[in-house]
């Protein structure tokens, strides 16, 4: 038996850090994946919220314009 590095340890060391590095680039696309979903849920809660701050806007806008036509 020998004690160095054979071929087949080499590519099992080869596979092993091949299988690492797949790990990190996967992991790394959940992550991303992870963030724009939660960006894009921010961004649909805040659009939301401007959206009914426009809203009740409108109805005093439109409540002002009613008022000043009664007093004309």
């Amino acid at each position: 038996m020998d004690d160095g590095l054979d071929f087949l340890d080499i590519i099992t060391l080869l596979g092993f850090i091949i299988s690492v590095e797949n790990l990190k680039e996967n992991l790394g696309q959940s992550d991303k994946q992870d963030l724009q979903r939660d960006l894009s849920e921010k961004a649909d809660k805040i659009l939301g919220e401007i959206h009914s701050h426009l809203e009740a806007q409108d109805k005093k806008i439109d409540l002002i314009m009613e008022k000043l036509n009664e007093k004309n």
